[in-house]
C-alpha cells in the first residue's frame, strides 16, 4: 500500500514538472531569430502650449535603429505617426500637433524598421484657444488726451500684470492719414503717440502669453478708445493761466472777468474779490480767502455755466497753495448755478476736495445735451484759510 502511494505521488510531481517546463519554454518562439532589441525611448519630453496646437520636444537617444515616432492623445483616439531621420548621435525631437483646447495627455513611442516599439514616454500640456481668449481684457486707459503739439498722451490705468499680459498694440491714424501701430510694453505707464489726426480714435488690443514657453501669442478683443480733446476755449472765458481782471479793483484784490462770484467771495471791500494778483504769486489766481482782516466765507462760489453736448468730460483745475483748514470743492452740477455747499454731496453731478499744488481732475459723463455749472466753492472760517487756482481746463470725447 505504501509503495502504491509513493508511485502515485511521484507521477503527480512529474506531470507538474513537465507542465511547468512547457510554459517556461514558451519564450523560445519569440527568440527563434535572435534576441529582440527595443529602440531607445524619447527622453526629457516637454509640451509647449500654443493656440489650438502644442509643440512636443524631447531628446532622441543615439540609437541608429530609430526610424519612426508615434504620438497618441485623446485616450488613444488621435495620433500622428512620422519618420525620424537619425544622425547617429543624440537628436532633438520637435513636433507641432493640432489639438483641441484644454489639457492633453500624450503617449510617445519610437519604432525601428522592423516595427519594434520602445518603452512608453508620457507627458501632458495645455492648448489654448477661443475659450481662453474670450476671457482676456484690454489694459485700461486712464486718460487719452490730445496735446497742443499734436501728440496724444495715453495714461494707463491700474492693471493686473500677473495675468500673462505682455503689452498692448495701439493703432491710430496720423495727421498724414497713414495708419501706425505701436506696441506698448506692460511696464510703460505713459505713452506718447506722435502726429495724431484730430477727430479720430484709438484701437487697442492687449497681447498675452499664458506662460513663458508658449509658442503663440493671444489677444483680447479689439477696443475703440476716444481721445479727449481740449475744448476749454469753446465754453470757458478767461480760463488762465494769468486770469484777467474785470472792472473791479486794480491792486492785489480784483474780480475775475467772466466768472460768477458770490458776495461772500467779494469780501475784500468795495464788492471786490475772487482774484488774487499778489506779486509773490506766479500768476493771477482765482481766490477765496478769509482771515488776516477778511471776513469768513460761508457759501462761496466761483463758476461759469454753459450747455455741453453728450459725451465724456474731464474738468481739470490747477491749484496753487491752499490752506488745510476750511472746506474747498471743485464741483460740476446740472443747472445754471452751483448748489449751496451743504448740498453738494446730494445735488452735484460730481465733486471733489481740492488738493493743493497739483492738477485736480474731475471726470463726468453726460448722456444728453445738458446745461451745467462748473467751478469752485468753499466754506472758510476767518482764521487764515484760503484757496488759489491758476488755470482751468475742459477735455471732451464723443460718447
Amino acid at each position: 500500500m505504501k509503495i502504491k502511494s509513493i508511485n502515485i505521488l511521484m507521477g503527480f510531481l512529474l506531470a507538474v514538472t513537465m507542465g511547468s517546463c512547457s510554459k517556461w519554454d514558451d519564450y523560445k518562439r519569440y527568440t527563434e531569430n535572435g534576441e529582440t532589441l527595443y529602440p531607445g525611448k524619447l527622453d526629457s519630453a516637454k509640451v509647449l502650449s500654443g493656440r489650438l496646437r502644442v509643440k512636443i520636444t524631447g531628446l532622441l537617444p543615439a540609437d541608429p535603429k530609430i526610424t519612426k515616432c508615434k504620438i497618441t492623445w485623446n485616450d488613444g483616439r488621435d495620433s500622428v505617426f512620422f519618420d525620424i531621420n537619425k544622425s547617429g548621435k543624440i537628436d532633438t525631437l520637435s513636433k507641432i500637433i493640432t489639438v483641441t483646447e484644454g489639457l492633453q495627455n500624450f503617449k510617445i513611442q519610437t519604432y525601428d524598421e522592423k516595427g519594434n516599439v520602445s518603452v512608453l514616454t508620457t507627458t501632458s500640456g495645455t492648448a489654448y484657444g477661443p475659450k481662453y481668449e474670450s476671457g482676456l481684457i484690454n489694459r485700461p486707459v486712464g486718460n487719452a488726451e490730445l496735446l497742443s503739439n499734436g501728440n496724444v498722451r495715453i495714461t494707463w490705468g491700474i492693471f493686473d500684470t500677473t495675468t500673462g499680459a505682455v503689452g498692448t498694440w495701439v493703432k491710430y491714424t496720423k495727421s498724414t492719414n497713414s495708419v501706425d501701430s505701436v506696441f506698448v510694453p506692460i511696464s510703460e505707464s505713459e505713452t506718447l503717440l506722435a502726429n495724431f489726426k484730430s477727430g479720430t480714435s484709438l484701437t487697442l488690443r492687449t497681447q498675452y502669453r499664458p506662460n513663458k514657453t508658449t509658442i503663440d501669442d493671444f489677444y483680447s478683443a479689439k477696443q475703440t478708445v476716444n481721445v479727449m480733446y481740449d475744448v476749454t476755449a469753446s465754453y470757458f472765458v478767461n480760463f488762465g493761466v494769468d486770469f484777467q481782471n474785470s472792472d473791479g479793483g486794480n491792486n492785489r484784490w480784483q474780480t475775475p472777468a467772466g466768472w460768477i462770484t458770490t458776495a461772500d467771495v467779494r469780501n475784500t471791500g468795495n464788492d471786490i474779490g475772487g482774484l488774487d494778483a499778489g506779486n509773490w504769486l506766479p500768476y493771477k489766481a482765482l481766490s477765496m480767502e478769509a482771515g488776516w482782516g477778511l471776513p469768513a466765507i460761508d457759501n462761496g462760489k466761483i463758476y461759469q455755466r454753459f450747455t455741453l453736448p453728450a459725451g465724456k468730460y474731464v474738468f481739470v483745475v490747477t491749484a496753487g497753495d491752499c490752506s488745510s483748514g476750511g472746506t474747498k470743492y471743485i464741483t460740476v452740477a446740472q443747472g445754471n448755478e452751483l448748489p449751496d455747499i451743504n448740498n453738494v454731496s446730494s445735488s452735484a453731478i460730481t465733486y471733489k476736495s481740492i488738493d493743493k499744488l497739483t492738477d485736480n481732475r474731475l471726470d463726468f459723463e453726460l448722456s444728453a445735451s445738458t446745461q451745467v455749472s462748473l467751478g469752485l466753492q468753499a466754506k472758510l472760517p476767518d482764521n487764515g484759510t484760503f484757496l488759489k487756482v491758476y488755470q482751468v481746463k475742459l477735455l471732451y470725447s464723443a460718447p
